[in-house]
């Protein structure tokens, strides 16, 4: 296969991956600083999760095109995957002119610059906080049933009460009092609330 072929199927490859693919040079000041990186390639890709045309892209600095890099630690660690070679994997939140979500990218160094291929993983992020507060919200709700187990076997023990009527009493006097019937359970069992005094 020629090369001019090959660099035609690679780019061809590039261009049907789902995944976000930028290629990005190092712009260095005289000193041979970095101070910016320019967009040199981005896949169809990449171009959806900017929002952007490719002639406004292509050839344009990263810093002038999403400036809150330099604030947010990014650029600085894309500097450091080129100065020390060693590729970063990394999931970070991001919300600046269009570009809006969670994603993750790996980063690597190639030449004077860095490729980054990367996905937005906000539905997976969203899905993993829903779960997490369910998963709260039924440790709750297990927590405040256990207590109401206890404190309805110690109010009917206390007051030779079967446990139904031990239970419509702590229900009662949450309802009285404005409160919710777990956190009566739970005083009642600590002794803060004495049910036959009323307090």
């Amino acid at each position: 296969m020629e090369p001019d072929e090959a660099e035609g199927d690679f780019r061809s490859s590039l261009e049907a991956l789902d995944e976000a693919f930028f290629r990005m040079r190092a712009v260095r000041d005289t000193v041979g600083t970095i101070e910016d990186f320019l967009y040199e390639y981005c896949n169809p890709a990449a171009l959806r999760v900017l929002g952007r045309p490719p002639d406004d892209v292509i050839g344009r600095r990263l810093l002038e095109l999403y400036p809150a890099h330099k604030t947010n630690g990014l650029f600085e660690a894309y500097v450091q995957v080129i100065e020390s070679g060693e590729p970063l994997r990394y999931e970070f939140e991001y919300n600046e002119n269009g570009v809006v979500g969670e994603f993750e990218v790996f980063v690597c160094r190639l030449g004077d610059g860095y490729v980054l291929v990367g996905h937005d993983i906000s539905e997976r992020k969203r899905a993993e906080r829903d779960m997490a507060t369910v998963a709260e919200q039924l440790q709750a709700a297990l927590t405040s049933r256990v207590a109401i187990e206890q404190a309805k076997g110690y109010v009917a023990a206390s007051f030779g009460l079967d446990l139904e009527t031990a239970f419509l009493a702590l229900r009662r006097y949450a309802r009285d009092n404005n409160k919710r019937i777990g956190d009566v359970a739970g005083s009642v069992v600590s002794g803060d609330i004495d049910l036959a005094g009323g307090r």
